[in-house]
């Protein structure tokens, strides 16, 4: 699987990490800084589907980045 969730983001107008962060939270998907650095940087370890289920609905709020 390749993984762009910063090119995508940033196309959706959402330029750092933290600001991700904060929204996720926000869906209920609180990550630690380390997490979400591998997320940003494109080299996740591992990913729950439950996880990217909620990075997509909240992504969807922000103009749909899944």
């Amino acid at each position: 699987m390749h993984w762009n969730l910063r090119l995508t983001a940033a196309k959706k107008g959402i330029w750092k990490a933290a600001e991700l962060q904060r929204s996720l939270a926000e869906y209920g998907l609180v990550i630690s800084s380390a997490k979400m650095s591998g997320l940003w940087s494109g080299q996740p370890l591992s990913l729950k589907l439950k996880d990217l289920d909620v990075i997509c609905v909240a992504s969807t709020a922000r103009s749909a980045i899944c």
